[in-house]
């Protein structure tokens, strides 16, 4: 799933009701009903017939030079008819299906009407705001015996049950086609009655939107309301297609949105319905801590079990990823803030450092793309589903990658698991931009500078993120590695290992220092007493995270070089 659309999905099942859509022409175009440039070329085609003209397959051209002006769809409506009747009956073959179409399952409702009747059923969605005329979108509700409150005009809205106590209201801004006092021309849609604009105004100040079909260029009097609106309770989303258009753009920075690229109308809604579907099961059926641990134990201890394994994974890996994207980084950055996120991301990784730290422990070879491909997920997914205003969001988002990838290291040390551990340190990750290294990604001082991490935590470490994972994690591993010192002397370990492979794949001639740098004895002067005694049985070796002896001692000599330059600050 799209991480955008996970953040959608998100808002919509956590604020269940609490969000309106706005519909334009584009989520029924699928069906078969034009909108409204088509149906434009196509009353160019039928003016060019009534002048006597040949205007070739370009309408468009066609008509700019022979009118001398751009094409326009309220021009031409007004020149082909003079009253609100005779807009009705030329509109309606354009809307109403024939015998024919019926036949071809055309201008009857699309996947993404039928997706948006399944969100109105379960209370999720009680709000509409379309500009279309068709009737597409009440079809799907009455398919699923559902009798929406229709607002197709400003008197309707004085005699309508309040929005409130409707379980579905549609509002049909611009009216619907059997209906004449629908809104078509320039001049009828330059301001809406008042009666309207209060009622649109009242829902775009007190629920969320989502757009999609609507691109903000033609509906003006619509836009000012929105802008007019500036009370922001719940988040918008703009969709769009390929490229947003510049109003939408500007609209979607005045309210303080989120824009959202999207394939077409039937995925989005399809994905949102399955993100919110994801959740409800969750939670008809929440897989605790210790059940999910069991189902881990028993699927990784036979080959036969990895499809239940890759899925028990991805189950837990999609809502991890629900929960991330929904962090609100539209704040400035003050220690209260950055607290805050630090806290409730730590909050939300409790099932995903279980399930890694023991599939890490238990793993084969063959288990180690599903587990590895958990934490590439987490740490991919996190810069693509927010613009950051402040670089320091930017960094801070890899903290939940930055905490599974220790747990995936704590526990690969733990077991002597360095294959996987090998795997890791060299794994590459697609960002929003390229592709990187996750060790370079996750440096534990770049996530969250020291001196802003220890002003957090009231502390005045020198390497504060390493304390903090050091502390935090202890528990998640007391069954596992139940004697402290233990703990400690694996921990060190694995920060040491990390920071070789580091400089090793980044090359930068720098490497992360963590609590190994404590002491009066190298830590690195124990790994070389044992590599020389076991040769090329040693497991940094053998576990291929350097090819040779010879590699690790290079790398090791390099190491105790920068080193050198800098223990004074750690004895």
């Amino acid at each position: 799933m799209n991480s955008q659309i996970i953040s959608v999905a998100y808002s919509v099942y956590t604020n269940k009701g609490a969000f309106a859509l706005l519909l334009g022409s584009g989520i029924s175009r699928k069906s078969g009903i034009p909108t409204g440039w088509d149906i434009t070329l196509s009353l160019i085609a039928q003016i060019a017939i009534l002048e006597k003209q040949d205007a070739g397959a370009n309408l468009e051209k066609w008509y700019s030079e022979y009118f001398g002006k751009e094409a326009d769809y309220s021009d031409i409506l007004e020149k082909l008819t003079n009253t609100q009747e005779e807009r009705l009956n030329l509109l309606r073959p354009f809307i109403e299906p024939s015998a024919e179409e019926l036949e071809e399952g055309l201008k009857t409702p699309t996947k993404a009407h039928k997706q948006i009747a399944r969100l109105v059923k379960e209370g999720y969605v009680k709000v509409i705001v379309t500009t279309n005329f068709d009737r597409l979108l009440e079809n799907a509700l009455k398919e699923l015996g559902i009798e929406p409150t229709v607002i197709t005009n400003a008197e309707h809205v004085e005699n309508s049950i309040p929005l409130i106590h409707s379980n579905i209201t549609i509002i049909k801004i611009n009216g619907d086609y059997l209906d004449t006092k629908f809104l078509n021309i320039k001049s009828e849609l330059e301001n809406y009655d008042d009666r309207l604009a209060n009622v649109l105004k009242f829902i775009f100040e007190n629920f969320g939107l989502i757009t999609c079909g609507w691109s903000a260029k033609w509906d003006i009097a619509l836009v000012n309301i929105l802008k007019s609106a500036n009370k922001f309770r719940y988040s918008n989303y703009f969709t769009f297609l390929g490229r947003a258009d510049d109003d939408l753009k500007d609209l979607n920075s005045f309210r303080k949105g989120q824009l959202v690229e999207i394939n077409d109308a039937d995925s989005f809604f399809t994905e949102i319905v399955e993100g919110v579907e994801a959740l409800e099961n969750n939670n008809k059926h929440p897989l605790t801590n210790q059940i999910v641990l069991q189902r881990l134990k028993k699927y990784i201890v036979k080959e036969e079990y990895i499809i239940s394994l890759h899925d028990l994974l991805r189950d837990i890996t999609d809502e991890l990823l629900l929960r991330l994207a929904a962090t609100n980084f539209n704040i400035v950055p003050d220690l209260e803030s950055m607290k805050g996120i630090k806290n409730q991301y730590l909050s939300q990784l409790d099932t995903m450092i279980i399930v890694l730290a023991n599939g890490s422990y238990w793993a084969k070879p063959y288990q180690y793309n599903v587990l590895l491909s958990s934490l590439r997920l987490v740490t991919s997914a996190s810069d693509k589903n927010h613009t950051f205003s402040y670089a320091v969001w930017g960094k801070m988002i890899y903290l939940p990658a930055l905490v599974l990838k220790y747990v995936c290291g704590i526990s690969c040390v733990a077991s002597g698991n360095f294959e996987l551990l090998s795997n890791m340190s060299s794994m590459q990750v697609q960002t929003k931009y390229k592709l990187e290294l996750l060790v370079k990604l996750t440096e534990p001082s770049q996530v969250i500078e020291k001196d802003h991490l220890n002003q957090i935590e009231g502390t005045g470490y020198l390497v504060p993120m390493s304390e903090l994972l050091f502390r935090y994690l202890r528990p998640f591993f007391q069954e596992m590695i139940p004697i402290d010192s233990d703990y400690e002397s694996i921990f060190n370990y694995y920060e040491f290992i990390n920071s070789l492979a580091y400089e090793k794949h980044s090359e930068r001639g720098w490497y992360p220092l963590g609590r190994f740098a404590y002491g009066d004895k190298s830590i690195s002067e124990d790994i070389m007493k044992r590599a020389e005694k076991e040769g090329a049985d040693f497991e940094l070796v053998k576990g291929k995270l350097f090819t040779s002896h010879d590699d690790l001692k290079q790398s090791i000599d390099k190491f105790n070089e920068f080193f050198n330059s800098v223990r004074h600050y750690y004895y």
